[in-house]
């Protein structure tokens, strides 16, 4: 088993908050990193705020919906006040937090795996699970999806690229295809994984992309022409989160072998290895500290109860 070099992250603690809305289905940062989201399986969403002590006050969202699945804050070039919440009941609600109310739902054509906002603020895309569609919602001036485009695989995950120019859908056949937005022609498809892509994501920049798959595998890609840069290994089940760091200096992944791992992302050298009490159900970098949070499900049979963890620095 590969050793972490020293690093930083040494000096980092675990804070986990309260939380008893049974297993964490998903986790978002607002823009300016002062609100921490989740989604349990019971069916709320519950925000804390984040003081300079590291102390974490929660409120649960309750005029928000039921069956809330995914969560999504808006980016900071726009609707940064606005969280979208995709619930198994084919409806995405934006809750606006000036108004503490959902401000306009959105009709999807099933339910939603994955969401995201394209970094303008002006779209969101949902992919559907029951029939692998993708839907582009222009959130300002219409209820309906722009595009609805049928996609011949599985799609695991939707993604933009930070200038807005493409469009990325990780796939069950390990690949990644790669569209030129907003025309949606397809421009090429990267092959990378031995098994389902599981997650694609960006460092700022735009100039890495990242992959993570049932191979256990994480890939770091140039996006000037997506040749490989890193292929790196050390999970030992199927990978199912990525995430850069702010700075894009790191890169954390988590699989179901109940450990996250922060790696270098110019090196590929282990940087620390975060073992978690059951399975991770979602994990989202701070949008501005280098601060990391996860959500994991728990296990009855072990007595382990689900729980959202914050790994930072004290002071931070």
């Amino acid at each position: 088993m590969e050793t972490p070099r020293p690093s930083i992250f040494e000096e980092y603690k675990e804070n986990k908050v309260h939380w008893e809305q049974g297993s964490v289905l998903d986790l978002s940062w607002s823009s300016d990193g002062n609100l921490l989201t989740a989604a349990g399986s019971k069916g709320s969403v519950r925000s804390w705020r984040l003081n300079r002590s590291g102390q974490k006050d929660g409120e649960e969202l309750k005029n928000i919906g039921s069956n809330i699945e995914r969560l999504a804050w808006g980016p900071a070039a726009q609707n940064s006040d606005i969280l979208a919440a995709a619930s198994y009941d084919r409806l995405i609600s934006l809750w606006d937090q000036r108004q503490g109310a959902v401000s306009a739902k959105l009709s999807t054509s099933g339910s939603n795996t994955d969401i995201c906002w394209s970094p303008s603020g002006k779209y969101l895309a949902t992919i559907n699970r029951d029939e692998g569609k993708l839907e582009v919602f222009d959130v300002a001036h219409s209820q309906s999806p722009v595009i609805a485009a049928d996609v011949e695989d599985i799609v695991c995950s939707v993604r933009w690229n930070p200038q807005e120019t493409m469009l990325f859908l990780a796939t069950d056949r390990g690949s990644v295809e790669v569209y030129q937005w907003p025309t949606m022609d397809h421009l090429t498809t990267v092959y990378g994984h031995a098994a389902s892509c599981h997650c694609v994501e960006f460092d700022s920049r735009g100039t890495t992309m990242a992959t993570g798959g049932a191979d256990a595998m994480v890939e770091l890609w140039d996006t000037e022409d997506f040749s490989l840069k890193q292929a790196i290994s050390g999970h030992e089940s199927v990978l199912r989160y990525i995430g850069f760091s702010a700075d894009g200096r790191y890169i954390a992944s988590a699989s179901d072998d109940t450990s996250i791992k922060i790696h270098e992302t110019f090196s590929g050298e282990l940087a620390h290895n975060l073992k978690v009490d059951s399975f991770t159900t979602t994990l989202e970098w701070h949008p501005r500290k280098l601060i990391l949070a996860c959500g994991t499900n728990g296990s009855s049979k072990m007595s382990i109860k689900p729980s959202v963890t914050i790994f930072l620095k004290p002071g931070l």
